[in-house]
């Protein structure tokens, strides 16, 4: 009955999220108008707003002017929903439980705004940073300090190489929004930990960019970083809470 309740939970979330995704880059309220459709603006009926369930009414279409619904907002309701249930049953404690789900539901944002619009939202990497001082501050955390101070460590140090690769290659290697992502992230899961997302999340790129060279003519690609620091992020902690991994802070 609980999981059941997490599950629809997880698909209403998830369709706030695309809210999200969707306002933010454009820097557009995410609380009003109402939710309306984003090819023709007509206000859309809470029966067709009902997550998934009305993407597959519709067969993918808008109602309103019968356009194709991107695939997108399934995808982040199923994802959302499935983040859920894997909280339910894996993570213990309800503070410990609306943490995560809070602070996951950002990285989501961050994967898809990067991954469409090559744009990090300054308000995700605060409230990255926000939720995990005021998390410490209830559980009472000792290692607060050195959290801290390994966040400026990682800041300082991406920062000198964003300069000195921009300098030398005279482009721009890496935004500011990765490098504050990654601030973040520290400040959540410490230094040693953080250099574990930025392995893989380094290893995710390169995947990435070795898919692009195959299938796109273009001679210069340029990656999304942020998404896939947010997709190593996730995996990351998901796979130490499954497999019951001991680290350092998840």
């Amino acid at each position: 009955m609980i999981v059941s309740l997490f599950a629809v939970l997880g698909l209403v979330f998830g369709s706030f999220l695309n809210v999200i995704i969707h306002r933010l880059p454009k820097e557009e309220s995410i609380i009003s108008p109402s939710s309306h459709c984003p090819l023709c603006k007509t206000d859309i009926k809470w029966y067709h707003n009902i997550p998934v369930l009305s993407f597959i009414i519709l067969k993918g279409k808008s109602f309103c002017c019968n356009q194709k619904i991107s695939l997108r907002y399934p995808f982040v309701e199923v994802i959302s929903m499935l983040l859920w249930i894997w909280t339910y049953y894996f993570i213990i404690g309800f503070t410990n439980q609306i943490f995560f789900l809070i602070i996951a539901s950002f990285f989501i944002s961050i994967f898809f705004t990067d991954l469409n619009h090559f744009y990090i939202p300054l308000e995700l990497n605060i409230l990255i940073f926000l939720s995990s001082l005021i998390n410490y501050l209830i559980i009472d955390y000792h290692d607060l300090k050195f959290h801290f101070i390994s966040m400026i460590v990682i800041l300082v140090y991406f920062l000198i190489i964003m300069l000195l690769t921009s300098y030398l290659l005279r482009k721009d290697t890496m935004g500011y929004g990765d490098i504050i992502l990654i601030g973040s992230i520290t400040f959540w899961v410490g230094f040693f930990d953080s250099l574990l997302i930025i392995f893989f999340a380094s290893l995710f790129s390169i995947i990435h960019w070795l898919i692009l060279r195959v299938i796109s003519n273009e001679k210069v690609i340029i990656l999304p970083y942020g998404t896939s620091i947010a997709l190593a992020t996730l995996i990351i902690f998901i796979l130490k809470n499954t497999l019951h991994i001991e680290t350092y802070i998840f």
